[in-house]
């Protein structure tokens, strides 16, 4: 589905699938299983996020082989990727 410009606030909304253009995001669950989503120019205030099905596994999966710090730095790759391998 696909959502442009529209203002999301409280509840929760599920990413998986969906396609989101200049939407805006506050006090809101972001549920999220791994699924295809595509976000562009949105804003975020307040949020939370629920993970579920296989990608709710991968990350428990990683949170008992490196701790908490290990999962932070696993994430932080994401949030600030660098180029070539990323090492624990």
């Amino acid at each position: 589905m696909q959502f442009e410009n529209r203002n999301f606030e409280g509840g929760t909304v599920n990413l998986d699938g969906n396609r989101y253009t200049g939407c805006t995001f506050r006090n809101t669950v972001l549920r999220f299983g791994g699924g295809d989503l595509h976000m562009t120019d949105c804003e975020f205030d307040g949020i939370s996020f629920q993970f579920e099905g296989k990608l709710a596994n991968g990350l428990h999966a990683l949170y008992q082989l490196f701790g908490t710090e290990g999962l932070i730095k696993i994430i932080r790759g994401f949030v600030d990727p660098q180029p070539g391998v990323m090492e624990l």
